[in-house]
């Protein structure tokens, strides 16, 4: 009786080579090698899988590729923060001239395509409160931020689109001289104290800001991009000075995270 039949095992190795040994055990009757005409057969219903998948996900993963991708940026520094005239006109007389500064959020495609409709919109705002947190203002109504430069009305809410490897500004707040008796201010602000407006759709009079720091919740989207968050934090001190570099040093802070 041989190991084989005491055990019940098939130790056959099917034409094994056993490397290292120089030795190849002999094949099993009835054992056959794959053919290359049926290897060949194998490899080319691989590729024609292959075709298919790739025709039925061509165009999804192209655009997958080539989708737009927003980012946004700003800092009290130039462009985003810029230090401008301000005009008060009516029928067309100057009432009053002077200097204002409006920070600006830059929005930036990064990808390949266009994106479309883009929109910057304003969810919450927060102040900080005497014990270091930030507490919701329950007036604020939310809204989307203005695009710069844009006419007015609320179609300035609404960006027609950013190219890709382009940007555009949208409004976020603005301050101006306390001097100009026209500038919006909150009941029993001093008249000498800087007041900031967010520049939404649609003003409600939650948009003024007296001196203090404020956080701004921003989404950000188009018709074919995902929305993104970020946090817009603001702080202005009430003062206004003469000197541009002094004035961004001591009375303002900016970021958006």
């Amino acid at each position: 009786m041989t190991l084989e039949q005491a055990s019940g095992v098939d130790l056959r190795f099917h034409g094994l080579r056993l490397f290292g040994l120089g030795v190849s055990t002999p094949k099993a009757e009835g054992d056959e090698e794959m053919a290359p005409s049926t290897l060949a057969q194998w490899f080319g219903a691989l590729g024609t899988i292959a075709a298919v998948v790739v025709a039925l996900f061509k165009d999804s993963i192209l655009a997958w590729r080539r989708k737009p991708r927003l980012d946004a940026t700003c800092t009290k520094q130039s462009p985003w923060t810029a230090r401008v005239p301000y005009t008060v006109s009516h029928n067309g007389q100057v009432l009053w001239t002077g200097e204002s500064y409006w920070v600006r959020a830059k929005v930036e495609n990064s990808g390949q395509s266009r994106a479309k409709k883009v929109q910057v919109y304003a969810g919450g705002l927060a102040r900080l409160g005497v014990d270091g947190k930030f507490v919701d203002i329950p007036t604020f109504l939310p809204l989307n931020m203005r695009w710069a430069n844009s006419p007015p009305g609320g179609q300035g809410a609404t960006l027609d689109g950013i190219s890709p490897r382009m940007g555009a500004f949208c409004d976020i707040v603005a301050i101006c001289n306390p001097a100009n008796p026209y500038w919006p201010r909150p009941e029993g602000t001093p008249a000498n104290t800087t007041v900031g407006q967010l520049q939404l759709e649609a003003f409600t009079g939650a948009e003024m800001l007296p001196p203090g720091t404020y956080r701004l919740s921003l989404r950000i989207a188009a018709a074919n991009v995902e929305p993104i968050e970020k946090i817009f934090t603001f702080r202005h001190t009430g003062t206004w000075l003469q000197d541009d570099a002094e004035m961004r040093r001591a009375c303002l802070d900016v970021s958006l995270k």
